[in-house]
């Protein structure tokens, strides 16, 4: 069995995976990002302890980030979603508390990972996988393999620009996320937009609103055109909390059917994941089954 934590900008999932990709238990806690690095370490390190005090007998732990990882040094890198993360040792500073093997990977690229093996993506060796929630991650498959790019930043798709006028600093003072796909279709945007719909809605559950999420699939459709178009793509695997929400797919397959090039848009395959709102779990288990496996 390997464990496996996802952080993720609003909560951390831990769980424990068979090797059959039966999930055997899972849990979460609220991140807490504003509270910044030093906390949300002690509550990792508290949730590695966790899991091996219900499952001593663990062979690996996985852990999905969501930012860049370094291919190299394993590093950290800027996480748009948490705050004060910047080149951090996450290895160095969990792997005092265990003797267990632990591993990272960027969350979306986990995911991918784990659909690659058991998931929607079995049979499919080229696909684009897209993870829909607090933020927007991507993860891309090539030839049956995880494609990380030389510096393991390949597959940001939430960095997609889509908005060319957008006002530098109206949404966020950082100008690497002005007019990006997450500003405007992450969890943040998706409740901006509700708000602006005249909904009071403090999480994506309470919308009510059936526009709000139609608009939602035409944005990230629009990006994921693009993403496709870039990579010469055919195949997109839909994962996170956002995706199951309702019309979201269908808008998605929609948007990208009308807005593709016809050589992507004739072939194109929009797929859910196995292992929906799972997903970063799952992909996290499988970045540690992979260190047992090395």
């Amino acid at each position: 069995m390997t464990g496996g934590i996802d952080i993720g900008g609003t909560n951390i999932k831990f769980g424990v995976v068979a090797h059959t990709g039966a999930v055997v238990w899972e849990q979460s806690v609220p991140t807490l990002a504003a509270e910044g690095l030093t906390s949300v370490l002690n509550k990792l390190r508290g949730v590695v302890g966790e899991m091996l005090k219900r499952s001593p007998e663990l062979a690996a732990i996985g852990i999905g980030v969501p930012g860049v990882v370094d291919p190299v040094t394993k590093l950290v890198q800027a996480p748009p979603n948490l705050a004060g993360w910047d080149n951090v040792d996450l290895l160095s500073e969990l792997g005092t508390e265990t003797s267990v093997p632990i591993g990272v990977e960027n969350d979306a690229n986990a995911a991918a990972v784990g659909e690659a093996h058991m998931g929607a993506g079995v049979g499919h060796p080229n696909f684009l996988y897209a993870t829909l929630g607090t933020g927007i991650g991507g993860g891309v498959i090539l030839g049956g393999e995880l494609y990380r790019g030389p510096h393991g930043d390949a597959g940001e798709i939430g960095h997609i620009i889509i908005d060319a006028w957008a006002r530098e600093g109206a949404l966020d003072a950082r100008p690497f996320r002005t007019g990006v796909l997450e500003e405007y279709a992450g969890i943040q945007g998706i409740l901006r937009m509700a708000r602006e719909q005249g909904e009071d809605a403090e999480n994506v559950r309470r919308i009510q609103n059936d526009a709000v999420f139609k608009e939602v699939g035409r944005l990230i459709g629009l990006g994921l055109c693009s993403a496709m178009a870039v990579l010469g793509l055919r195949v997109v695997i839909l994962g996170g909390g956002v995706a199951q929400a309702p019309f979201v797919l269908e808008s998605i397959r929609t948007t990208m059917l009308r807005n593709a090039i016809p050589t992507i848009a004739n072939s194109l395959m929009v797929l859910p994941a196995r292992y929906g709102s799972h997903a970063g779990l799952m992909g996290a288990a499988a970045v540690g089954r992979a260190i047992v496996r090395a």
